[in-house]
């Protein structure tokens, strides 16, 4: 029988077969299939129920939705979502557009809203030449830095558009 939690995380992020459809580092380790010691299984599966606990409510708290297509700044800037065309994504090519690793597409009202990525740095702010040039790409562009959901040493960067959703931050991981 899902749970109220399985109902929301359902909500943002779909299901495959009746469990929720995880993106990339929210899945809870397989005990058998993970290669885990006890102990280290015991903690990844912790670490994963926190982070999937912050990221629901973090997406429900600005009201959004995932999507798998959510790539780059040039689909944030679209006005439906669909997949970059080949060679045009930020995050294949061009610059070093490493800030984009883990990057996690929101919607909000069907339509792109927030991108969030993990880089493995802390070193990214609003002066990062990348993020710069996406900022001075539009004007309804903002971003934010901070801890996040994902963890292991990794900054979190929301990058919104302020035209469909007012104000967003960084989804900090309680511990």
């Amino acid at each position: 029988m899902p749970t109220d939690f399985d109902n929301r995380s359902a909500a943002i992020f779909g299901t495959s077969e009746g469990v929720t459809r995880w993106p990339y580092g929210l899945s809870t380790p397989h005990p058998r299939r993970s290669g885990l010691s006890s102990e280290r299984l015991a903690e990844a599966t912790a670490h994963a129920e926190t982070a999937q606990k912050t990221i629901v409510e973090w997406a429900e708290h600005h009201g959004l939705r995932y999507t798998s297509v959510g790539c780059c700044q040039l689909w944030l800037l679209r006005t439906t979502s669909r997949r970059c065309p080949d060679g045009t994504c930020r995050n294949n090519g061009g610059l070093d557009y490493v800030w984009l690793d883990h990057a996690n597409g929101w919607l909000k009202g069907g339509r792109p809203a927030a991108l969030t990525s993990a880089p493995y740095s802390s070193s990214y702010d609003e002066e990062n030449v990348e993020i710069r040039q996406c900022l001075d790409s539009d004007d309804r562009l903002r971003v934010a830095f901070g801890t996040g959901w994902y963890g292991h040493g990794t900054t979190q960067i929301a990058l919104w558009r302020t035209d469909r959703i007012t104000d967003v931050s960084p989804a900090p991981i309680s511990t």
